[in-house]
């Protein structure tokens, strides 16, 4: 299939210059980042901080949801692929690695470490979704995915954000040549990746960006944090040896 050419560098810059739309905040014991403006358009979204229970027993899940006024929340035993469910009202899928969700009170969550947690939106159907998008996930278009997936819904294109929450950034993301190679086999562009110190380092902020961007969403807004060397210790990094932990990333719709 023939690829439309996509002005990269514009995406790149409206990603990484929207940080400041995020605010950090904490309510009961659970603190987080969020665009603050889609919060009080009725988006109930964000990228908690590992300091945050870790909705593994009934009593996280039940304070999670009372603090955030929800009903529910759907999560996934994640695989690294890239299949999204659509989440109705009794739906309760099991594995994958997406969730799009169209009914009020029910929050899709998923579990990261060093992979981008993406979150988009279109407040005013209203229909969110979010995915895991390691780099497995990026190669398989995951994130293309989840705004198809809302478009052929309703939702509209012209009126989604996306959110990209805290991961590895290229700064740190040090990959081996084969998937280099699987990525640009696959019509991704060369500047998702620099060399440096004889390591090939992948971005996949850019990569998703890209894919944002050749999906027609124009608005990306970047929380611009690094899990590997951010100076706040407050993300769980696994290439960093917090093999176990995880960060909770987050989006509903407000009753």
């Amino acid at each position: 299939m023939a690829k439309k050419s996509v002005n990269y560098n514009m995406a790149y810059r409206n990603a990484s210059c929207a940080a400041g739309k995020f605010a950090r905040e904490e309510e009961n014991g659970w603190e987080y980042y969020h665009v603050p403006e889609l919060t009080a358009r009725g988006i109930i979204h964000g990228f908690f901080t590992r300091n945050c229970p870790s909705l593994m027993d009934d009593d996280e899940n039940r304070s999670f949801l009372d603090t955030f006024s929800l009903d529910r929340v759907v999560t996934l035993h994640q695989e690294h692929g890239n299949t999204i469910h659509a989440v109705g009202l009794d739906d309760s899928p099991d594995k994958g690695d997406g969730i799009l969700l169209y009914k009020p009170g029910i929050a899709a969550a998923i579990r990261t470490a060093d992979c981008p947690g993406i979150i988009l939106i279109d407040p005013a159907f209203p229909m969110v979704a979010i995915v895991h998008a390691g780099w497995r996930g990026t190669l398989l278009r995951i994130t293309s995915k989840a705004v198809d997936m809302m478009a052929e819904r309703g939702a509209s294109k012209q009126r989604m954000t996306a959110l990209i929450g805290p991961s590895i950034r290229g700064c740190c993301y040090t990959v081996g040549t084969e998937v280099k190679e699987a990525f640009l086999n696959e019509g991704f562009p060369e500047n998702i990746f620099h060399n440096g110190s004889g390591s090939i380092y992948l971005d996949l902020k850019d990569a998703n960006s890209w894919l944002l961007t050749d999906a027609d969403i124009e608005t990306i807004f970047d929380t611009g944090l690094c899990t590997f060397c951010s100076l706040d210790p407050v993300f769980a990094s696994y290439r960093r040896g917090a093999r176990s932990e995880r960060q909770i990333n987050f989006v509903g719709i407000r009753i």
